[in-house]
């Protein structure tokens, strides 16, 4: 697991790096069974809970952190180098949307502020990126209302 955060409702979601097929965003349930390291993204076997969402090939994510606004989770990717919106109604995960940021590169994590408004936190200089000018850096994203 690389994020936590609470919906409105008080469930408990979490970002999971895959290690080659697949990257997850799951609800988590008391004594639930997500298959890691056996099983990435949906399976099918029974003994497992499949994912809510799910990025395939792992390029497209490597979600690292998480927050939750307003029931939409905000997932802050490594190597998809994009931050993924992802609408929560009733339990269940909509469709991901990558937001358009412009080139940040590798972002490490977001978090939620008391104004509804995001800090992105950038990974560049960790030798996994491509360093720059002013890397690393915490951005502020306002969301609209």
């Amino acid at each position: 697991m690389q994020g936590l955060a609470f919906d409105s409702q008080g469930r408990l979601w979490a970002t999971e790096f895959g290690s080659k097929d697949a990257d997850e965003l799951n609800l988590i349930e008391p004594g639930a069974n997500y298959g890691w390291p056996l099983v990435e993204g949906t399976g099918n076997d029974p003994a497992y809970v499949n994912p809510q969402a799910q990025w395939t090939p792992t390029s497209l994510a490597s979600p690292s952190g998480l927050a939750i606004v307003d029931d939409v989770a905000y997932v802050a990717s490594l190597r998809g180098e994009v931050l993924w919106q992802v609408p929560l109604v009733d339990g269940r995960a909509a469709t991901p949307i990558a937001l358009d940021l412009g080139d940040l590169g590798r972002l490490r994590t977001v978090e939620a502020l008391p104004d509804g408004s995001l800090w992105l936190m950038t990974s560049n200089t960790d030798g996994r990126g491509d360093p720059r000018d002013a890397d690393d850096r915490i951005l502020v994203l306002k969301l609209a209302a």
